[in-house]
């Protein structure tokens, strides 16, 4: 089995943008339900998701949702109320737990449907699908449809659990003691009751009848080849066979594996939790019909980060294969790393109403801020002054704690000549570049970068490259290779220069005005902070008759203020004003900075 993230990856954009993927839950939204954020939503805009955050962030209590929204599920099987931990019915808004969701027929048609909680006598936990909630934004059905409420999606569901994903044996071993007067100890009950699993494992006996003709055991499965084939590439390891059956010959109901490598033969007494977890993943997803919805909570409990990466592409080529729609929440770094920010659903608590929200599209990078986990890598953005500097954070700032520490911006002093001489062409060496540069929009002297991919070889020459860098920078740069660089002097400067245009065109990006001043100005703002003063009409019309931007800025803090430092003061007063009203050119940086973080 040789996977690929990338290729998987691309594969399933390409099954997601031709709409291959049927019965297919497009959206979540939670009106009130359990600790969640009042109405918050969920788009499943990718078919592999991945809810990450701390413990007791609703990540689970998500995924019982989605267990619970296809016909004939409910969320019930997990979340009920006790004496002890009662559910109340309603919010203070007496709103009911309830959520919908939202999936195309296969006449194409987009429906909404709804599950609430419903008060009945002698079910207090009764979930049932209701008309639309109004309130909460869903669409009324029109008038011409012979309907009160949408048909639930019919799809079959998966749901794992692997902390609790534990084998027969370790059921009993870890969590049962003997009752029984013929077992002096835990150890010598399993011994005893092992006789009866291994002749079902030999197939000497096929079912074992208890008391009252019950069946203590369920017919047992050898693994196919497909599935010993994945469950070697997950793990790792060369199996050769294995067998699984569920039985209760350990008091409880649970499940047994027999493993046969070709150095040993031997069962889930022996084996490793992981092993036996993933044998029960394989077996559940191998027989999923498909366009079945796959719910995992933790599934990189017991698995070391090699397992974890090679699980995460098996669960990706089974999408490829059979469409499946695979949601799982995790703890682990490497089963998020590289995915696309639309597989990724962050989960914290929004400290203001104790309630947690979900945010959408976070890189995995960002992820791995809100699993408090060291960031490997943060980009860097270097700026040509200090005002572009302090622009570039307020918009940082504005995108959240993910974006804030993924991302540093640097102001180095010397101006766009210096990055442009000296910095670019240090970075432009390094393949895996995490620095940027965004220099201010009056540096913009072509409408497009030169993609050195796009050139002829004929176009390769010293001097044509060194006539497209003059164009697309507005200066002569010099190049000056090793002369122990194989191939000579000539050909290991068309190298650095094709290098240096390759990074200009990959990791270059400017501002969305000539002057970063121009940006935040704001004509009502500026004539609103002189107040009523008795010069106001003559300040004013000194920064009205003023084009350039830098020179109003001047002009408004000589009025203003008394030192030259007190400019800063002006710039961050206009940039709060700026950020709050979030115009286009705020949009422009946002989209910028959304660039680069998805690079």
């Amino acid at each position: 089995m040789n996977l690929e993230l990338s290729d998987l990856l691309q594969s399933l954009n390409a099954i997601n943008a031709n709409h291959q993927l049927k019965n297919y839950i497009d959206l979540i939204q939670f009106p009130f339900y359990r600790n969640l954020e009042l109405n918050s939503r969920i788009n499943f805009d990718f078919p592999f998701t991945v809810f990450v955050g701390p413990n007791g962030s609703g990540k689970s209590s998500t995924l019982h949702a989605l267990y619970g929204a296809p016909e004939g599920q409910t969320p019930y099987d997990f979340w009920f109320d006790t004496a002890v931990d009662p559910i109340k019915y309603y919010s203070d808004e007496k709103k009911r737990h309830s959520f919908f969701y939202s999936y195309k027929d296969q006449n194409g048609a987009n429906l909404e449907v709804v599950k609430a909680r419903i008060r009945r006598s002698g079910n207090p936990n009764y979930w049932e699908t209701s008309r639309p909630l109004k309130w909460a934004g869903m669409r009324p059905i029109p008038d011409d449809e012979d309907r009160e409420r949408n048909p639930p999606i019919k799809k079959n569901v998966i749901y794992l659990d692997f902390r609790s994903e534990l084998s027969a044996f370790d059921k009993y071993f870890y969590f049962r003691e003997p009752t029984h007067l013929k077992s002096r100890n835990k150890q010598e009950y399993l011994r005893r009751k092992s006789k009866q699993l291994q002749k079902v494992f030999l197939g000497t006996t096929q079912i074992v009848h208890g008391p009252h003709q019950s069946w203590q055991n369920k017919t047992l499965k050898n693994l196919t080849e497909e599935e010993i084939k994945a469950i070697s590439f997950i793990l790792g390891r060369e199996y050769v066979s294995g067998k699984i059956v569920e039985h209760k010959f350990f008091t409880d109901w649970g499940f047994s594996v027999k493993f046969k490598t070709n150095l040993a033969s031997y069962s889930e007494a022996f084996a490793g939790s992981g092993e036996v977890a993933i044998v029960k993943l394989i077996t559940e997803i191998n027989e999923a019909p498909n366009y079945s919805l796959i719910l995992l909570d933790e599934p990189e409990v017991s698995l070391h980060p090699g397992a974890q990466h090679r699980l995460k592409l098996y669960l990706l080529d089974q999408i490829k294969r059979k469409k499946h729609q695979i949601i799982l929440s995790t703890h682990s770094p490497t089963l998020i790393e590289d995915l696309p920010k639309e597989a990724i659903k962050v989960f914290y608590q929004n400290l203001s109403s104790g309630r947690f929200k979900i945010d959408q599209d976070r890189t995995y990078k960002e992820a791995f801020y809100h699993l408090e986990l060291p960031n490997p890598e943060k980009y860097e953005i270097i700026v040509e002054d200090v005002l572009s500097k302090k622009i570039l954070e307020a918009v940082i700032q504005s995108l959240g704690h993910g974006a804030v520490s993924t991302i540093e911006v640097k102001f180095f002093p010397g101006g766009s000549s210096i990055i442009k001489t000296d910095f670019l062409k240090v970075y432009s060496q390094n393949d895996n570049t995490t620095r940027f540069i965004v220099l201010d929009g009056d540096e913009k002297k072509v409408d497009r970068h030169v993609n050195p991919d796009s050139l002829t070889d004929a176009e390769k020459t010293e001097e044509i490259l060194s006539e497209l860098i003059k164009s697309q920078t507005g200066i002569k740069i010099s190049f000056h290779p090793n002369s122990y660089d194989e191939g000579g002097q000539v050909e290991g400067k068309i190298d650095l220069m094709l290098r240096y245009l390759k990074y200009y065109n990959e990791c270059v990006y400017y501002l969305p005005a000539q002057q970063p001043e121009e940006i935040i100005w704001n004509r009502d703002y500026a004539e609103s902070i002189l107040g009523v003063r008795d010069d106001k009409e003559e300040v004013w019309d000194e920064v009205e008759s003023e084009e350039n931007f830098k020179s109003k800025f001047y002009i408004l803090k000589k009025a203003l203020f008394d030192t030259d430092e007190k400019i800063d003061n002006l710039y961050s007063m206009f940039i709060k004003q700026w950020v709050n009203k979030k115009d286009d050119n705020f949009e422009s940086i946002v989209n910028l900075i959304n660039r680069i973080r998805n690079h």
